[in-house]
């Protein structure tokens, strides 16, 4: 019998509740977890990934990879000590992925990635699915559920 993943959703009110769930999801990222963010242009997921390295220790606030693909922050949680974040809304092709050295990035053992745009490199995301979350922010940005 296949196992139904389960389903966790928050109501986010404002901006500041990004924090609550950031918190909520830290104990599941390990070094080597993927987390993705869906969502429509505006949502909030550079937002949440602000929200998420300042509670990962972060020195330096996020700001949107878009333009240079990978943002790397130095934080200091555990066993983690770099926060990736790439947005692939420009990439077409997973191969495109390739000079970031994503792989190469995560084996090192103590970073986590956080990839906006998902849907863009589903192929790629697929191989590493066993250590992939999920996050949707919709609905006005106001829900986001993490599958």
């Amino acid at each position: 019998m296949k196992k139904t993943p389960s389903i966790t959703i928050w109501s986010i009110p404002n901006e500041k509740d990004w924090s609550l769930v950031a918190c909520d999801i830290m104990p599941t990222l390990k070094p080597g977890s993927i987390l993705a963010l869906q969502g429509p242009l505006g949502a909030g997921k550079t937002t949440f990934v602000q929200a998420l390295a300042k509670e990962f220790g972060a020195a330096r606030v996020p700001k949107s990879p878009t333009f240079s693909m990978l943002r790397t922050y130095k934080v200091k949680h555990g066993s983690v000590r770099r926060l990736l974040h790439v947005d692939v809304y420009r990439i077409q092709h997973a191969a495109d992925l390739i000079p970031l050295d994503l792989d190469t990035e995560l084996a090192d053992g103590d970073a986590i990635l956080v990839l906006e745009w998902p849907e863009n490199v589903k192929q790629w995301l697929h191989k590493r699915s066993h250590r992939t979350l999920t996050i949707q922010i919709k609905n006005n940005h106001r829900e986001a559920a993490l599958h």
